[in-house]
């Protein structure tokens, strides 16, 4: 089965959400996600875990000019994906993903970047063409050459390791192509402008109808010109922003050369997809989408001039693209549209998380209801709502709720029905960002051990492992709860041989101010002291009690903290039983492959999830959002007093009673 979707607007993080619900389980082999304007964190958290989860090597290719990203936000690139930064004269314009399993393919063409912006929502247009059952149709193969031609574009630089990967990608949707079973599939071919423009790649006319979306345009409306001369429709209709457009109605008038023609004028608000034109002769629609503007150098300009890599997809016998809801003018009428320009109808000032809740507020009295919806991250499907602001007034507060995002918005609803949203905003928290406190947490020195007779050692088959100094801090003293530091014994002389390492006093001891000593670490975690040193770097202290590690430092959500440490622990033995966070929040987890327990306090419900490679906690919990993490098994264990068969199992694997477990996770929690 073959199919090309022109119904609907899916954004890429959507059709990976789409692929973790397949009824088959079938895994993702590529996820390849291509465009302008990369944000390397926004992709870490709404698009590279989901791929991954479905055991896809995943590859991000950005314009090396244009990115949009903070580094010092960047966890897993070179990790967990390929990040290729690729230099590109004129910009790499094109907005490319390809997902490419077994038997089954998704490639989209599309308007929106790899950020925030561009894949917010199902709101930007995206001409999606499906394949299942190893068929293949035109656009895969089309796709396949450009990506094999790309590395070696005059003025195209990428790494040589980056290059290989396009290719081997364009091998796999070759020979998908070539062995596929002969199904025609949709009419949809891929243009690109390496060598002609995709201007030049429009049919020529003359057709009956001609609709066009694309909000910016040459300044002398050249572009648009062009674009009506060489299909000469009989008629036109053009969808503009009212305020946001370059449209203008001198400019229209002058492109149409005569021409009978609408215009529809769109809400003031975000731009709701890509820009496209479509055609209609006799009763067979065509139509060309992708991400280039009326412009000369996005829709009449070639790579080979600079003019920057663009990709589009002309596609024939789909169904009418609508340009969206709006009112209708005339060319002369859209001047008269231009001496006011309409403000955003709902705007959103700020919002306030704190023990109370959360308070919103608004710019001005809502004349209508308007919902309140949170998000973890502004994705696409992770909005949820959370209550309402009366029409009337200016600002409301909401009780506390598990799971609320750090991203706000509100939408009311028109007269005519349709929705508007506003931008949306960020929670501020003035307890997460007060001033950090200047307390810090130092190691411990170890003592020096005294010297005693003893046979000597043998050489060691592998280099000792170096020794950190740590910095010198300021000497605070030992809170009467901590044990006391055994005095050093005298240096041993030279020639006396190295003794059996001694039981070490605790790796970390608190400076004044904290509320109690941190646990010790025993002999026998000497192999953790990588870990430890890993989170350290993180501004994280770790140590072993009772055979549960506790984690703390100055992190707001604990869940991905235990989940990182869960990853890294294990990697020397499991079961491992972590417990991250501080007075007011935390987070246990028990982790022995591929079993995983929560408990994610003050939520006093257990979860329970099956993780098996390549995923593993860190991967899987690395969001924070417990609502959109897949592998959960089991009902939902209501009360912290009915443990999950799981959690049972590796306690009494460790000889940890559950009670006991409860009550020294409590000494923190209460």
């Amino acid at each position: 089965m073959t199919a090309s979707q022109h119904t609907r607007s899916a954004s890429p993080v959507t059709l990976l959400r789409e692929w973790h619900e397949r009824t088959d389980g079938a895994a993702l082999h590529e996820a390849l996600f291509l465009g302008l304007n990369v944000d390397l964190p926004f992709l870490e958290r709404v698009a590279v875990p989901l791929a991954r989860d479905l055991s896809a090597r995943v590859a991000i290719f950005g314009d090396a000019a244009q990115e949009a990203h903070d580094p010092r936000q960047v966890r897993g690139a070179g990790r967990d994906y390929l990040y290729a930064p690729t230099v590109c004269p004129g910009g790499l314009r094109a907005k490319l993903v390809v997902l490419l399993g077994e038997h089954a393919s998704r490639i989209a063409i599309g308007g929106g970047t790899p950020a925030l912006p561009g894949w917010a929502g199902d709101d930007r247009l995206w001409t999606v063409v499906e394949t299942e059952d190893d068929a293949s149709n035109a656009l895969p193969a089309d796709v396949a050459d450009w990506l094999d031609k790309l590395p070696e574009l005059d003025g195209v630089e990428m790494a040589p390791w980056a290059g290989d990967h396009l290719r081997e990608i364009a091998m796999l949707l070759t020979e998908r192509h070539i062995l596929a079973d002969e199904t025609p599939g949709p009419d949809a071919r891929l243009l690109d402008n390496l060598d002609r423009s995709l201007l030049d790649q429009v049919p020529a006319g003359p057709v009956e109808e001609l609709h066009v979306y694309a909000p910016a345009v040459d300044p002398a409306g050249d572009t648009l010109r062009e674009l009506i001369a060489r299909l000469a429709p009989a008629r036109v209709l053009l969808g503009v922003h009212e305020n946001w457009s370059g449209h203008t109605g001198a400019l229209l008038r002058s492109a149409l050369g005569g021409r009978p023609a609408d215009v529809l004028v769109l809400p003031e608000q975000r731009l709701v997809h890509g820009r496209f034109a479509q055609w209609r002769i006799g009763d067979r629609w065509f139509a060309l989408t992708g991400n280039a503007d009326l412009t000369r150098a996005g829709f009449a300009g070639t790579a080979a001039a600079g003019g920057g890599l663009d990709l589009a997809v002309r596609t024939a016998g789909g169904p009418v693209l609508s340009l969206g809801d709006g009112r209708t003018t005339s060319p002369a009428g859209l001047d008269a549209l231009r001496g006011v320009a309409a403000g955003a109808e709902l705007v959103l000032l700020g919002a306030r998380a704190d023990g109370a809740g959360l308070h919103v507020v608004l710019a001005e009295a809502a004349r209508e209801p308007v919902t309140v919806s949170t998000s973890t991250d502004g994705s696409p499907g992770s909005w949820r709502e959370l209550g309402t602001i009366p029409s009337g007034a200016s600002s409301a507060g909401f009780p506390p709720a598990a799971g609320l995002g750090p991203v706000v918005r509100g939408s009311t609803t028109r007269a005519d029905g349709s929705v508007v949203y506003s931008a949306p905003v960020f929670a501020y928290s003035p307890a997460t960002a007060a001033r950090p406190s200047d307390t810090r947490l130092a190691p411990r020195p170890e003592p020096t051990p005294a010297p005693r007779p003893a046979a000597p050692a043998p050489t060691p088959a592998v280099a000792p492992r170096p020794v950190v100094t740590p910095r010198p801090v300021e000497a605070a003293p030992t809170p009467p709860a901590a044990p006391a530091p055994r005095p050093p014994a005298p240096t041993p002389a030279p020639s006396a041989p190295p003794a059996p390492t001694p039981t070490p006093a605790p790796l970390y001891v608190p400076s004044h101010g904290d509320p109690e000593p941190f646990p010790t670490a025993p002999a026998e975690d000497g192999p953790y002291a990588d870990a430890i040193e890993e989170f350290a770097a993180h501004g994280w202290v770790a140590g072993i009690e009772d055979g549960i590690w506790r984690i703390t430092g100055s992190f707001g959500n604990p869940v991905p903290i235990a989940a990182v440490a869960a990853t890294r622990l294990a990697q020397y033995g499991e079961p491992v039983l972590i417990q991250a966070g501080n007075e007011r929040r935390w987070a246990f987890m028990a982790w022995h492959a591929p079993d995983l327990t929560l408990l994610n306090w003050p939520a006093r419900n257990w979860r329970s999830y099956q993780i098996r490679p390549p995923a593993d906690p860190e991967s899987r919990f690395r969001g924070g959002d417990l609502a959109s993490v897949p592998g959960r098994v089991g009902p939902l264990n209501r009360q912290i007093g009915d443990p999950p068969p799981a959690l049972l199992r590796v306690l009494d694997e460790v000889g940890i009673g559950f009670a006991e477990l409860v009550k020294t996770l409590q000494q923190i929690g209460g």
